[in-house]
């Protein structure tokens, strides 16, 4: 007995060891730091799909969920800019806020999954609407191992306000470029594969704005970005009620990097706590609980670089979840709860 848990806490360590290793890895490399043009999310764990197509359907069940956030609140300024002949225009920034609805399934007969995400995301003079439809085969393995490959047809309709910007005495080469409506309507594509062990691994890689497609009118561009994560689950035999989720998210677009660490501690798989820490970013508190179908989780982010000086009181983010699958047993169809992870 005592040999077998001093071998199951060696393993543990070892997983561990390799985690942060790659953790290390990626922070390294992440020197120059920069905005991604994909959503920032603290609870990243519970929205797997909102960065990996191969997600959908993974949990072999019916799932929702939505998330509110509002980053860097209370940062905003009005520029006023005066002009050689004595006129004035305004700048006004505001703080980024994301909406994200989203919804996936497991059916039988297609051997995976389909996933229906909507996001809205307004950043700066943008406000901008993406609709991403996948489906992604999953296929398990020996050992409760399974992967899912999936693929995703993205639909953007952004739009610029131009109200808002400032061209200056001389004007600007690129403003008559612009149509004054600033609305493009915009069609890329993501690929995603995504891996998890019960009790064990879990982690993928996925490439998002494939085609990497330009608007016209606000002459906005996609970026062909990549995201790497992964994550391990600790339990332990003398408090099975208790385990440790550490974890990692990197995106990159090949010429800066965004670096998410974070760990959550559970207990009986009912409530967690834990923090996340985004690089050159800040520190982010994480709290939630699971009821019956349904799951709530609330984090605040600490802004920890020069946003902070621009009057930013920190980020809130908020993440409703209802899931549920059904399971046929002697016939009869029950309704199950399934896990998040």
């Amino acid at each position: 007995m005592y040999f077998s848990s001093v071998k199951f806490y060696m393993k543990n360590i070892l997983n561990i060891s390799r985690l942060a290793l790659l953790i290390s890895v990626f922070l390294c490399i992440a020197t120059g730091l920069q905005a991604q043009q994909q959503v920032e999310l603290t609870q990243n764990l519970f929205n797997i799909l909102s960065y990996n197509p191969g997600y959908a359907g993974h949990r072999n069940a019916i799932s929702a969920t939505g998330t509110f956030r509002r980053q860097w609140v209370g940062f905003g300024s009005t520029k006023e800019v005066v002009n050689s002949d004595g006129t004035t225009e305004k700048a006004t920034t505001a703080s980024p806020m994301t909406v994200i609805g989203s919804v996936d399934a497991f059916i039988r007969p297609l051997h995976g999954g389909v996933g229906l995400s909507v996001t809205n995301d307004q950043i700066g003079l943008f406000n901008n609407t993406l609709v991403n439809l996948g489906y992604a085969y999953q296929i398990n393995f020996a050992g409760g191992g399974r992967m899912g490959i999936g693929a995703q047809v993205q639909f953007e309709n952004i739009v610029l306000d131009q109200s808002g910007l400032i061209w200056g005495d001389e004007g600007d080469p690129i403003a008559g470029q612009m149509a004054n409506e600033g609305n493009d309507f915009m069609v890329d594509c993501n690929f995603g594969i995504y891996y998890s062990k019960p009790n064990s691994f879990f982690g993928g890689i996925s490439a998002y704005n494939l085609v990497a497609t330009q608007g016209k009118s606000t002459l906005y561009k996609n970026v062909r970005s990549f995201n790497v994560h992964g994550g391990y689950e600790i339990r332990f035999p003398a408090n099975p009620t208790f385990k440790l989720v550490p974890s990692v998210l990197v995106k990159t677009d090949l010429a800066s990097f965004q670096v998410d660490a974070g760990v959550l501690a559970y207990f009986k798989n009912m409530f967690w706590l834990g923090a996340n820490y985004r690089i050159n970013d800040g520190l982010g508190i994480i709290a939630g609980m699971m009821w019956k179908d349904f799951m709530l989780g609330y984090s605040y982010d600490i802004t920890m670089s020069k946003m902070a000086l621009g009057g930013s009181w920190g980020s809130h983010e908020v993440v409703l979840s209802y899931s549920f699958k059904f399971e046929r047993d002697k016939g009869k169809i029950t309704q199950k709860n399934t896990r998040y992870l």
